[in-house]
């Protein structure tokens, strides 16, 4: 029973889920960025989850992406800008682009 239960999950899990490459994966990786972006539409969030549940590429890259935007967040700080900067840089820039 247990080699049974073995075979079948090799044959239709493993084999689903294990495929080293996505045939869609540019098309799935500029839908992720669009998702992460939070600039998606309902429909490609639906079709981009839809299709990570059977393609393990995918789903890995889903992860990865996540993961490393997560990161970068802990580690950003909001800092207060010295007072006067920002002026002083939209000064700079006026100048720049009047010479």
């Amino acid at each position: 029973m247990a080699s049974s239960l073995s075979n079948w999950i090799k044959r239709n899990v493993v084999s689903r889920y294990m495929m080293s490459t996505c045939s869609e994966e540019r098309k799935c990786l500029k839908v992720l960025e669009v998702i992460l972006d939070e600039e998606s539409t309902p429909e490609e969030e639906k079709m981009y989850f839809e299709h990570i549940q059977k393609c393990w590429p995918c789903f890995q890259n889903y992860n990865l992406e996540t993961t490393i935007r997560e990161l970068v967040k802990t580690k950003l700080e909001k800092k207060k800008v010295p007072e006067g900067l920002i002026e002083k840089i939209k000064s700079e820039i006026e100048k720049s682009s009047i010479e």
